[in-house]
């Protein structure tokens, strides 16, 4: 994470933490321009209050990042898929076995099915 200065700092040696979404540090200051290059410089440090409050907000986003997951624990796994029954295929009777199965037809129907 980035630190940043104070507003107005005059060395620019204290790192800051901005709180997300903000233009103030955690500290309370007004943020001003990083100072990330100052860490090799003799005398570098970060201010304490601010990187409690910063280590502060990220355990409760692990908290509510953990509290959403959306993966299933191992022990609960899904029921096998049962098989699917097909019904049997149907059989198509033409003509005269046609007539035997079904009965004598009425006279209409019997010229219509001694057509075919």
């Amino acid at each position: 994470m980035d630190t940043h200065a104070a507003q107005g700092a005059a060395h620019q040696a204290t790192g800051h933490y901005r709180r997300p979404g903000t233009r103030t540090l955690y500290c309370g200051r007004p943020t001003g321009p990083r100072n990330a290059i100052f860490r090799t410089v003799r005398g570098w440090k970060l201010c304490r209050s601010c990187v409690q409050a910063e280590a502060r907000d990220r355990a409760a986003a692990a908290a509510v990042a953990a509290e959403h997951t959306t993966e299933q624990p191992a022990a609960i796994a899904p029921a096998p898929a049962r098989p699917r029954r097909t019904p049997p295929a149907p059989t198509y009777i033409y003509g005269a076995q046609q007539l035997t199965i079904i009965g004598t037809p009425r006279p209409a129907q019997g010229a219509l099915f001694a057509a075919h």
